[in-house]
């Protein structure tokens, strides 16, 4: 019996997209009524073999459980001075962050998906810094959390050692699958994220303090609790929005060539990180609190200059965007007047309102950036053509 066949007759632009030689492999993805083709070799993903996270966790549990061998240990604790936790913190971020920037080098061509590869090794440095804080806050968090629910809680050295082992583990292979998946176009899905729950978090943990009563700034004061969360927000998210801003405009140079107005909207972009960061450092304290509330000047300064300006920056700028823009510079506006001029407002109100609208207009203007360099959905026709075997 001869078995019927039909096969695509690619156009040459499909090929030259592709980079098809005529020796490369093409897969072909059936979704519902959906086909997809992938180069095959864009589609893989390289990773870390797991015997190279059981080495990391052999390694890192040596160490373990020769230190509590020498200091004579028969019980750890699980959270605490010397304990599982506390040796988590330390050899979860320096594992973690060596596996995850094995694979964040990897898979770099994916990250950046059609980029040039000089663009990677200038976001590197950023991208793992911020990382490794990421990771740092969240095994402290952990480390906390346990600490609250099994408060004096304590395992002999066979069993702690075995507790760690799994952690550690679990850690490196997970921080590593993060950079398997992680992509350039998830910048600012990252930065919103790491700004909102890091604001929320020190909301939540100062509700006892009503610091709604003195001010948003409070949040990183010396008076406050866990200051660091606040701070430590500020910067990380200014980490973050420097990188994202450095993607975005050596995408869009390519697209657009070299631009003057772009370059003048990308340092303003830049200034903004760089000035938000700095908020950041100088806390609102008795010591720092004039320069402080200058660099906080600042960014209302540099946000009315790009919304007054973002009708001649951006390209392809559509109008609702231009009104939307001039909307909420108004408002910025008659918040600082009902405020400043009237007394109307309270600062922690002005505050919030400023930067609730100030945050949400800039989400805005990265999606309008995003959508300029991504790539054109072209419909092209395919010719069937039967064969037989």
């Amino acid at each position: 019996m001869t078995n019927k066949m039909l096969s695509l007759e690619l156009s040459p632009e499909i090929i030259e997209q592709l980079d098809l030689d005529g020796k490369g492999s093409v897969t072909v993805t059936l979704d519902a009524e959906r086909l997809t083709l992938l180069k095959e070799e864009e589609r893989q993903v390289r990773a870390i073999p797991n015997w190279g996270y059981l080495v990391g966790t052999l390694i890192a549990t040596a160490f373990f459980y020769g230190f509590h061998l020498w200091q004579q240990t028969r019980q750890v604790l699980l959270a605490g001075d010397y304990s599982i936790t506390g040796f988590l913190v330390l050899f979860g971020v320096l594992f973690g962050m060596g596996f995850f920037t094995i694979n964040f080098i990897l898979n770099r061509r994916i990250f950046l998906d059609g980029l040039k590869s000089r663009l990677f090794w200038r976001m590197f440095p950023v991208i793992t810094m911020a990382f490794s804080i990421i990771l740092a806050v969240l095994l402290l968090g952990f480390s906390w959390l346990v600490n609250q629910l099994f408060r004096g809680a304590s395992f002999d050295l066979n069993t702690s050692a075995l507790l760690f082992a799994i952690m550690i583990y679990t850690v490196s292979s997970f921080w590593s699958r993060i950079a398997e998946l992680l992509r350039a176009s998830w910048l600012t899905s990252l930065f919103t994220l790491i700004m909102l729950s890091g604001v929320l978090l020190s909301m939540a943990t100062n509700s006892s303090k009503q610091w709604w009563q003195v001010n948003l700034s409070f949040l990183g004061t010396k008076e406050a609790q866990n200051s660091w969360q606040f701070n430590l927000t500020l910067m990380l998210s200014a980490l973050i929005l420097i990188a994202l801003v450095d993607y975005l405009f050596v995408a869009l140079s390519q697209k657009f060539g070299h631009n003057k107005r772009l370059m003048i909207l990308r340092v303003l972009l830049t200034l903004l990180g760089l000035d938000l960061g700095a908020v950041g450092y100088f806390s609102n304290d008795a010591a720092s609190h004039l320069i402080h509330t200058r660099l906080a000047g600042y960014l209302v300064y540099i946000l009315l200059a790009l919304i007054i300006g973002i009708r001649w920056l951006l390209p392809k700028v559509s109008r609702d965007f231009i009104l939307t823009s001039y909307v909420i510079g108004g408002v910025l506006v008659v918040l600082e007047f009902a405020f400043q001029g009237i007394h109307y407002l309270s600062l922690t109100a002005f505050e919030m309102s400023a930067f609730l609208l100030a945050f949400s207009w800039l989400m805005a203007l990265f999606k309008h950036l995003e959508n300029l360099i991504s790539p054109e959905k072209r419909q092209i026709t395919l010719k069937l053509l039967k064969c037989s075997n």
